[in-house]
């Protein structure tokens, strides 16, 4: 298990794939337009694939979520988050690994909880609390918290940082209502989504 000064970094294993596919079919569909329309189909098209393309690196891609000695950095399509431990309250995973702060509840979009094929093969075993002992081990594990999910990976690893810190006597206790959680928005990615968006319907709209 890394420790407290080891930098953690999580990306979905499908993130390449799944972009991958979006710019294929993004290419595809503006190869069927030039094959029936011409240079002119193409310069109609052209702005809406290159959306399309922007928009699967933002949902598939850019998301990750980084742990480090400072806190959790997470990063969603659109927005980016900065956790200090300090701030840290609880870690939910019912639907989407979720890290809960007094002023905000941030869910890590990298992370999200299990389809249904895992939560309905998951076994009396697969829901028994990890290293648990006597009555507190067999308290029910919530599926999004497996660790064979993301969502269970994710919140795993900040747990047993967070833990770590605090039995160490790392975290001085009683900040969490005043640590401030920085969130950033990316407007250049939401100008470029907008602007290729609106040169596609002047584009059709002029020819």
């Amino acid at each position: 298990m890394p420790t407290s000064d080891e930098v953690w970094t999580y990306r979905p294993r499908s993130a390449i794939p799944a972009t991958a596919g979006v710019w294929v079919l993004a290419a595809g569909m503006t190869a069927a337009q030039a094959a029936t329309g011409g240079a002119p189909a193409v310069l109609r098209a052209l702005p809406f694939a290159l959306a399309g393309a922007l928009a699967g690196w933002l949902v598939f891609y850019r998301p990750f979520v980084r742990v480090d000695e400072r806190g959790v950095h997470v990063v969603n399509p659109l927005r980016s988050y900065e956790v200090p431990w300090e701030a840290l309250v609880d870690i939910r995973t019912r639907y989407v690994c979720t890290l809960v702060t007094p002023h905000r509840a941030i869910e890590v979009f990298a992370a999200p909880g299990p389809g249904r094929h895992v939560a309905a093969t998951a076994t009396a075993a697969d829901l028994r609390r990890p290293g648990g002992s006597g009555r507190d081990q067999h308290l029910p594990l919530d599926v999004g918290a497996l660790p064979r999910t993301a969502s269970g990976t994710v919140a795993g690893m900040v747990r047993r940082r967070w833990q770590e810190l605090v039995e160490s006597e790392q975290l001085e206790p009683g900040l969490a209502d005043v640590v401030e959680v920085p969130r950033t928005t990316d407007r250049r990615a939401i100008g470029a989504l907008v602007g290729l968006l609106v040169l596609g319907v002047l584009l059709v709209v002029a020819t």
